[in-house]
């Protein structure tokens, strides 16, 4: 198994782990953080942009659109429904997809999305 497949088989199993802890547990804001390990150095070093300063979640999510991928997909989706929580946070995007029944590739592309969106 060459490296970039064995990577993409150690994220899936990640995901699949992360994916079975439930939100409203104690469990889960022990493997989710609610601060991103790092992202305070990041702000103070002038690397990111504050949580205060940029735009919620959602509504940068819908100006992705015209991206190719997951992200695209996803954005292109939320864009074109009228429930989508545009000013919500990554978490209030995935109970909105958890109570869509959204596939779990799109679970994946919110954590994509997500990581690009901190790093705005």
């Amino acid at each position: 198994m060459d490296s970039e497949a064995a990577w993409q088989a150690k994220r899936a199993e990640l995901l699949r782990q992360i994916e079975r802890v439930r939100p409203d547990t104690e469990a889960y804001s022990k493997v989710r953080p609610e601060t991103p390990p790092g992202l305070e150095r990041e702000v103070q070093h002038g690397r990111i942009s504050p949580p205060a300063e940029r735009q919620p979640f959602g509504r940068w999510l819908v100006t992705q659109k015209d991206r190719d991928g997951w992200i695209g997909d996803l954005a292109r989706a939320a864009a074109a429904d009228r429930s989508f929580p545009r000013s919500g946070d990554p978490e209030a995007v995935r109970a909105h997809l958890r109570a869509q029944m959204a596939e779990g590739d799109m679970f994946a592309a919110v954590d994509d999305a997500e990581v690009d969106w901190l790093s705005y």
